[in-house]
C-alpha cells in the first residue's frame, strides 16, 4: 500500500465577477512552489490548507471504509518522453474523484504536444485511494 504526504487546499478565482473554487491535492514536498506558481503565475488565492496522507485502496475504488473521515482522491501518473533530453519524466497530481473526469481531460490537455509528435506515446496510471482528514 502506497502512501504520500499531501496538502488538501482550496484554490479560487474571480471570473468576470464570479468567485471559482475547487479542491486540490499537491505533495507536501512542493507544495511552497506550487503555491507560488499558481499565485503568481495564475492568480489563484490560496486558502485552508491541511496537510494529511494520502493511501492508495489497492486498485479497488469500491473498497468500503469503517471511518469515515476520508476522501476519495485518484493520483495521476503521466510518463511523457521529452525528445530533447532524450529521456522520460513522470509528472504526478492529485485530483477528487467525484470531480476527476472534468478535471482529467483539461490536464492532459497540457501535454497535447506529447500526445501528438512523440515517438513515445504518454503512459498514464490511475490510482484510486483515500485522504485522510486529520482531526486536531
Amino acid at each position: 500500500m502506497a502512501k504520500e504526504k499531501i496538502v488538501r487546499c482550496k484554490i479560487s478565482k474571480s471570473v468576470n465577477g464570479e468567485k471559482q473554487e475547487s479542491i486540490r491535492y499537491v505533495p507536501l514536498d512542493i507544495f511552497d512552489l506550487w503555491k507560488l506558481l499558481m499565485k503568481t503565475k495564475h492568480g489563484f488565492e490560496i486558502e485552508n490548507d491541511s496537510v494529511s496522507l494520502w493511501f492508495d485502496i489497492d486498485g479497488d475504488p469500491n473498497v468500503k471504509y469503517v471511518d469515515t473521515n476520508y476522501e476519495r482522491v485518484i493520483r495521476l501518473k503521466l510518463w511523457v518522453y521529452c525528445e530533447k533530453d532524450g529521456m522520460f519524466r513522470e509528472v504526478t497530481r492529485y485530483f477528487p474523484a467525484e470531480e476527476y473526469k472534468k478535471i482529467r481531460q483539461n490536464f492532459l490537455s497540457h501535454y497535447d504536444a506529447y500526445f501528438k509528435s512523440s515517438r513515445f506515446p504518454p503512459r498514464i496510471e490511475e490510482t484510486h485511494g483515500v485522504w485522510l482528514k486529520r482531526v486536531d
